[in-house]
């Protein structure tokens, strides 16, 4: 049975430092007609490994053949989909507005229901600063936009799967262990390849 219902898809990369991995891996999605809406690498607890996240609209059908597709590329070392997986997903969005004195109590007060931080204020502007998931960003956003916008820079999704409740088992320190193993000996499989 194929489900038509298109929706957001998170999905998490784990590959290796290469100089040209990212532009490989964009071309390979674009090149097969996927839509990437979102896209944030960052560092991992691993000099070696990078990781990478993707949010593109799809389905089961979709994400199975971009799973196919990224394992095709020799850096790809796991790719994680985090769409129906207990995680934590977060997203970050700084607000610069013009406002005078009588907007600025109301900023504030959004700021307090919203829990944000002021990271500056000068007589004319004010800027914020708010991080959580996206039903937040986007529920700030539009009580923001009555206020004069001067700039605005959203990140991109990041996330982790629960480790407690993704396997169904509480966390141990012999699972971690294993984890680490596993990506321990990936590592050094890699290393020797890169030294030969």
């Amino acid at each position: 049975m194929e489900l038509t219902y298109e929706y957001e898809c998170l999905l998490s990369i784990l590959v290796e430092n290469q100089p040209s991995i990212l532009t490989r891996l964009v071309g390979l999605l674009t090149r097969r007609g996927f839509t990437i809406e979102s896209l944030v690498v960052g560092s991992t607890e691993y000099d070696s490994l990078s990781r990478i996240l993707i949010v593109l609209p799809g389905n089961l059908r979709v994400i199975d053949q971009v799973t196919r597709q990224l394992y095709k590329l020799f850096p790809v070392v796991k790719v994680y989909n985090l769409t129906h997986v207990p995680s934590i997903t977060r997203e970050l969005i700084i607000f610069k507005l013009l406002v005078d004195e009588n907007e600025r109590e109301k900023i504030l007060e959004i700021t307090k229901i919203f829990n944000a931080t002021v990271v500056d204020c000068t007589n004319k502007t004010i800027t914020i600063e708010v991080t959580g998931d996206s039903e937040k960003i986007v529920a700030i956003e539009q009580m923001i936009n009555q206020f004069g916008m001067l700039e605005k820079v959203r990140t991109g999704k990041i996330g982790l799967s629960k480790e407690s409740i993704a396997a169904g088992q509480l966390y141990t320190v012999h699972r971690d262990r294993l984890r680490r193993k596993m990506v321990n000996t990936h590592v050094v499989e890699l290393e020797n390849k890169m030294y030969l």
